[in-house]
This record gives C-alpha cells, structure tokens and sequence, in this order.
C-alpha cells in the first residue's frame, strides 16, 4: 500500500473529488475475535460497501489502530484484505499499532505517513502514534515534516487525515488519550491559511465541529463503537453497533461529508425516482 510522498503533475481543472475515511478496524488473528466480534468481516464488509457504492472515489484513507494489539498476524491479515481492493488505500499508525509489526508485513521505513494531491487538493495523512503512550504526538521531525507539506501545497486547500484528534471531544470516558503540543500542531496547520478539515478516528464515536477555528469530522470506525453515556466517568462502554465509514466530497474549496451508519440495505417506506 502508498506510504510514501505522493507528487503530482501540473494542476488540472477543477473537478469534485471524493476520498473515504474508515478508521480503527483493530483487526486481530485471523482465527480470534475481539469483544465477540470479528473485526476482519467487518472490515470485509465495509469495504466490499465502499466498492459497489463508491467505486469513484479517488483514494481510501484508513487512519489507524489497525491492528488491537500491533500483532504481525494482524497486519499480514490486513494485506490479505487490501489486496482485493481496486482503488489506492494509504493507512497510518494509532496508538494501538507496531510501527515495526506494521513495517515487517508492508516494507518501507520511518513513520507511515503521506501526502497525495489530487487536482486542486492536497491531502496529507500523519502518523500521530506516540511510543511511549496511548497519547498522539507529532515529534521526531513530523511537525517538520506537516509543515512542508502544507508548505508544498502551494495554494491548494488541505485535508489533513489522522489517529488522534487534536482537542477535547467533552465526553466524560476521554480524560486521557489526547494529542501532546496541539498548540504547536495549530500554529502549524494555521499558519499558510490552507488547512479545510480534518479527518480523525481513535475515540469510535461519530463527532463534527471545529478545533481551533479549523473543521473537522471524528469517525467511529469499522469495529467496536463506544456509547456515548454521560455519566460513565471510567471505563468507555463498547458496543456492537453496525460499521462506520465516511464519504468526504472535495469541490472547489467546499469539504462535504456524508456518514454511511450502517451497511445493510434498510426497510424502504417510499420508493424514490429511477435514474
């Protein structure tokens, strides 16, 4: 799969672009499960969805916690799977991942991060995993490296995809788990003005709204979701609920995006137009 820097030729007309956003598959063995579900079929099915409804989207973005536990059979699973997919997908680390697990199974080296201009956008994917922490980071020269890709997008409007989301989604479970530096992270994202939305996963719930003056979208991801229960001020409550994925539409500097919730074909109760 792309991790690497991706350039692109002279800028073409504009045209509306349309990527997807899956997150936290947290795949396991092939033969185990995770919290009675299996993480892989669900990951099948999302993107087996993403295939027959979207087979025009541009790319997939899928912005980790790929594997629970950072398991090397995970990540070989986790090829298996992609292999069977037509369109480009780019994937980074969450706080669940192995860097070097992830890198024996997909070969390159360093962070697994990207930046992929199509037409008049340029999206840039960062690894936000910490070592040390379930906390992201952006250190060892990802800062560095964020700025020069915004810097090289030269006009172009962004979208920056991620694991963490960089601020308090003010849920009372969230205490921990946040991004280090976000005040440096903003500087940076703010400071060519080019930055649209942002597209994060990590908390397996579905939120919008802006941080620091910039949009963004939070998905609750392809396994376990977690209810959003006001008064659990410990342990989050996970659920089985269907997958979840993201449609992100890219138009002139318009970001529009649509949530699929559930996968299976639901009761029609009023037919609509033919094409």
């Amino acid at each position: 799969m792309p991790s690497s820097v991706q350039e692109s030729g002279p800028r073409k007309c504009r045209a509306m672009q349309k990527i997807i956003h899956i997150t936290d598959p947290h795949l396991v063995a092939a033969d185990k499960m995770l919290y009675g579900i299996d993480p892989a079929q669900r990951l099948r099915d999302t993107l087996a969805h993403v295939s027959s409804i979207h087979s025009d989207a541009k790319l997939i973005l899928v912005t980790g916690d790929l594997a629970d536990t950072g398991d090397p059979a995970a990540y070989a699973l986790l090829r298996e799977i992609l292999s069977e997919v037509r369109l480009p997908v780019y994937l980074t680390m969450g706080n669940h991942d192995d860097r070097s697990a992830f890198r024996g199974v997909f070969g390159g080296e360093g962070f697994v991060q990207a930046a992929i201009d199509l037409d008049d956008w340029r999206v840039v994917l960062l690894d936000t995993k910490d070592d040390i922490s379930h906390f992201g980071c952006l250190d060892g020269g990802r800062f560095e490296w964020l700025e020069e890709q915004l810097v090289h997008a030269a006009g172009r409007p962004v979208v920056v995809a991620m694991h963490h989301t960089p601020g308090d989604l003010h849920v009372p479970c969230f205490r921990m788990g946040g991004m280090k530096e976000i005040d440096r992270f903003f500087s940076i994202a703010r400071r060519q003005g080019s930055v649209r939305h942002m597209l994060c996963g990590h908390r397996h719930v579905a939120a919008a709204g802006s941080l620091s003056g910039i949009p963004f979208t939070a998905s609750r991801g392809t396994a376990q979701h977690i209810v959003l229960d006001w008064e659990q001020y410990g342990k989050p409550i996970f659920v089985a609920a269907a997958p979840s994925y993201d449609v992100v539409m890219l138009d002139g500097t318009d970001v529009v995006v649509h949530r699929h919730e559930e996968l299976e074909l639901l009761p029609v109760i009023r037919p609509g137009d033919p094409k």
